[in-house]
């Protein structure tokens, strides 16, 4: 059985390298140099690190892996994404999460992520506490 999760991982993995490679916005940012020196690896590392935040995170909607996508493409190549392609390439990648290509997360403890009353403050703050 580790070997389909390790299967349908590397086949999502490749989706999401396909679909970034395919993204006019990032290769212009690669080409041009707005990473810096290392924009080629930045580019190359970006596809690891979507992959690893749809493994991190279970039930992402379509804009918080925008907001993602969008975030990475500021603070690593000083790029703002206004030409429309960034719900495609989110659209693109969730697509194949939601098709099962991508094993989702499953909560190790569903008691760890429940927030206690008693751990609300009266001004609206939650208190969070180390796991023992």
């Amino acid at each position: 059985m580790a070997g389909a999760a390790e299967d349908a991982r590397a086949l999502f993995r490749a989706g999401v390298c396909a679909a970034l490679e395919a993204w006019p916005a990032l290769q212009i940012a690669v080409e041009n140099g707005f990473g810096g020196v290392h924009s080629q690896e930045k580019a190359k590392w970006l596809g690891g690190a979507v992959e690893d935040y749809f493994m991190r995170n279970a039930d992402l909607e379509l804009d918080e892996v925008e907001d993602f996508l969008g975030e990475l493409l500021t603070n690593e190549f000083d790029t703002v994404v206004e030409d429309g392609s960034l719900p495609q390439v989110t659209a693109t990648n969730d697509g194949a999460a939601t098709d099962g290509v991508c094993p989702q997360p499953e909560p190790s403890d569903p008691d760890a992520q429940t927030i206690k009353e008693e751990d609300i403050v009266e001004d609206g703050w939650t208190i969070v506490r180390r796991k023992k």
